[in-house]
Formats: structure tokens, sequence, C-alpha cells
């Protein structure tokens, strides 16, 4: 396996489980249900934390001196407010998520032209699903940070069941391995009460996160003791967090398991054995044309991983793929895959130096989805001496592709090469800056 920016695809073939090391056995999440996208975005629209951040940050639009920091105080505090009608408590929640999205707004190129990013401007009940859905996924980041609550959301996914409040304090050892945290009715021993400073910290939290839609509170019938969920918005948000970390998150009834997306999907969580017969399966079951189309439109609509998984399959197909794989050059998601898959079926396809970089990202985007970050570091440039990964990581900063700060982030925190971590963190500043980059963004 060669360096990506010299041609070759680093993405392992579905079904091989990658390297040695990403077959490790990883603690594997139960399978959830996800809501269709359109449902999730119609619950995001009415999430009153995400509407207060939005006039939050029209409020600050219309005051400049308010500095762009994480923490409103001060006077400005208490005339915010004032003029939003919100509580101490929910400003600060507004605020964070408004820090948050407003740059993610910037590092997506939509400012102003001055480095600051504009108010939204797309009112909630007619913006797109795809952005709704991107603004409250950058606040679930920012809201869970901020309050240190990964580990609460963690153990509530794992249950996928209502939990009383009273068994709170159990999730956060559950998530660290420390303990058991089971549904609603379930008795559990040497739980313990809550002092008060602790019962309302854990209020605050359960409020804050109510209020983005993220956990849904109720009742016990049986018992009549107040319990806690994560909604579905909450369940699709946390499920794309576990996913970026690395965990192996199955869904139920995503996709017809004999689509091209079906197959895919279950590649993920297969072994090299299993992977091939499957592959097999599904290519005996459809025309060499049929199959290429299908891995391209599975390709075209999914996530890096997806991306890398489908052209590895088209490997299978061979050289009746060419006429499909060559009209993918046209869709620029796709496009370096399609250039890198032609030249290794000596097919002529160009290929610039920025389309390069871009599919090294890629790649790495989609290793994350399901490897270990250190076994994605080993898989990434595994051919390259390390000063000249040191001069490729350094240029990344530049790749407009919503996995780069992480790839950026995992190469700085788990490469061995010291000159290669650093140029990473360098990178990864830079990408956070507004306004860099150029080329294919969504994932």
């Amino acid at each position: 396996m060669t360096n990506s920016l010299g041609g070759q695809r680093a993405q392992p073939a579905p079904g091989t489980g990658g390297s040695a090391g990403a077959q490790r056995d990883r603690v594997r999440m139960p399978p959830v249900r996800l809501a269709p996208r359109e449902e999730l975005a119609a619950a995001a629209r009415v999430v009153p934390l995400l509407r207060a951040a939005r006039e939050l940050r029209a409020w600050a639009a219309e005051h400049p001196e308010v500095p762009p920091s994480q923490v409103l105080d001060g006077s400005a505090a208490l005339v915010a407010a004032e003029a939003l009608e919100l509580t101490p408590d929910e400003l600060d929640a507004a605020w964070q998520v408004a820090a948050a999205v407003s740059e993610q707004v910037a590092g997506d190129g939509d400012g102003d032209g001055d480095g600051e990013p504009r108010p939204a401007a797309e009112p909630l009940a007619t913006a797109s699903a795809e952005d709704v859905l991107r603004e409250w996924d950058a606040a679930l980041a920012a809201l869970l940070a901020a309050e240190e609550l990964d580990g609460l959301a963690t153990a509530l996914y794992t249950v996928g069941a209502p939990v009383r409040i009273d068994a709170l304090f159990e999730a956060y050892s559950a998530a660290a391995g420390g303990g058991q945290l089971t549904e609603a009715g379930a008795s559990q021993p040497a739980r313990r009460t809550p002092d008060a400073d602790e019962a309302a910290a854990l209020s605050h939290a359960l409020e804050t996160l109510a209020d983005l839609g993220v956990v849904e509170l109720g009742t016990e019938e049986t018992a009549g003791s107040l319990t806690v969920v994560l909604s579905p918005l909450g369940v699709w948000g946390v499920h794309r967090r576990l996913l970026a970390q690395g965990w192996h998150v199955p869904v139920l009834g995503a996709v017809e398991a004999d689509s091209a997306v079906g197959l895919l999907t279950t590649l993920a969580s297969c072994d090299a054995e299993d992977g091939e017969s499957k592959i097999n399966d599904w290519l005996a079951g459809r025309s060499a044309a049929q199959a290429a189309t299908d891995l391209i439109a599975a390709a075209a609509a999914g996530t890096p991983g997806l991306r890398g998984a489908a052209f590895a399959v088209l490997d299978r197909v061979g050289q009746a793929a060419t006429e499909q794989v060559r009209a993918a050059i046209g869709e620029p998601l796709l496009r370096a895959h399609a250039a890198v898959w032609l030249h290794e079926h000596g097919e002529q396809a160009e290929l610039g130096p920025a389309e390069r970089a871009w599919l090294l990202v890629d790649l790495g985007a989609g290793l994350l989805e399901e490897a270990d970050p250190r076994d994605v570091v080993a898989e990434l440039l595994p051919e390259v001496a390390p000063d000249a990964q040191a001069e490729i990581v350094a240029g990344l900063w530049q790749v407009r592709h919503p996995g780069v700060i992480d790839l950026l982030t995992t190469l700085s925190e788990y490469h061995p090469d010291p000159g290669v971590a650093r140029a990473a963190r360098k990178a990864a500043f830079k990408a956070r800056s507004p306004g860099v980059g150029g080329g294919p963004r969504r994932s």
C-alpha cells in the first residue's frame, strides 16, 4: 500500500478489516434505529436553544462592542439577557452554541469577506435539512464539551431506554467502565443519593440537554420516578460522535440489505472472509454495469468511508466498470477516487496536487469512521519518510474537506514522529481559521 498522494488508494478493501491493529477487540455499541433526516431536521427546527442562539447571534451582530469569545459576562450579559428574555443559564448555553455555530459558518466560507461570520440569515423554518442538522450538530458538540457531558450522553446511548434520574450518577461510572447503567426499572446496588450541589448541577445539565432537544424527560409509569432518554435527534447526534471517535455503532433498518449502501455498510463490521463472501454474492446478483452504477451512486451520496469502500469493491468489478467510473470524474466528491481508479486500471486520468491532497484527507476521514486512530496514522502514509510526511501534512490545512481538522488532530495526537505531529498541530490551527482552502466541502 503506497502513498495516497502518489496514486494508490490507502483505503483497505471492504471485508479486510484494515490493519491488524484495527482488528483488535473493541467495545461495541448496541444497534440503534436512526430517524429519517427530514424528521430529524424538523425536530431541530423547533429546538429552543438553537433558536435562542440564533437570536443571540443577531443581537451580537448589532453590538460590535461585544467580544466574540466563549464567555459573555458583565454588563453585556445583563443587557443581552434582558433583551432576549433569557435566564443567566439559558444565556450561557445560547452563547456557547452561538459561538460554535459562528465558527462553523466561518469555516464553511460563509463570512462577509473580512473574517467575521455573518448571523444565520436563512430562517430555521425554511433552511435545508442538511444546513439545520449541521448547525444543530455544531451546537451539540459545543454543549457536550462545555458541560463535560460526553460520558452521560454515551451512557444514555448505550442503554437505549429511559433511565431514572436518580440512577444517572451510575451513568458516569458506566461510561468509564466502572459500573452498569440499566433501564429504568432495574434495581442497582450501591446507589447513592446526590448531595444538593450535585443534584442541582445534574438538573441544570439535563435541562440544557432538553433545551437542545438531546434528551426527553418523562415519568416511569410503575414507580412514578422521573426518567431521561435520548431523543431521536440525540441518538443521531451521539451516533455521529461515536462513529467519528472510532466506535462500532451499527444501525438498524437504515438501508435495504441488498442495496449497494447496504452492502458497504455491512462490510464495515465484517472480517476478511465474510466480507469477501458478501461481495461475491452481491456481485453475482447483478450485471457488472449495474453493480458499477449502484456503487458509484452509493459513493456519491455516502460518507468518506463509503466512498473508499465503494471504489474498493469496484476493483472487483474490474475493467467492466470503466465507463461508469470515467463518468464519475464529473462529480467533485468522486473525481479524485475515480481518477486514481482509472490510473490503476490502465486508463488515462489527470489528478492535480490539490485533488491528491483532498483524496488523502477523504481516505483518512474514511478510515477514522471505523479504525482506531493509531491504526489510521499507520495506514495513511506507510511508505513515506517522516520528513516527506511532515511536508505533506503541513499543507493539508488548505484542503476544504469537513474531515480535515479531525484528521489533522488525530495525526497531531497519535503520530509517533514529533516532526509530523508538530506539522499536524500547526496545520490544524490554520484549518480552524476562517476563509481557508478550496475544493469539495460536503461529506
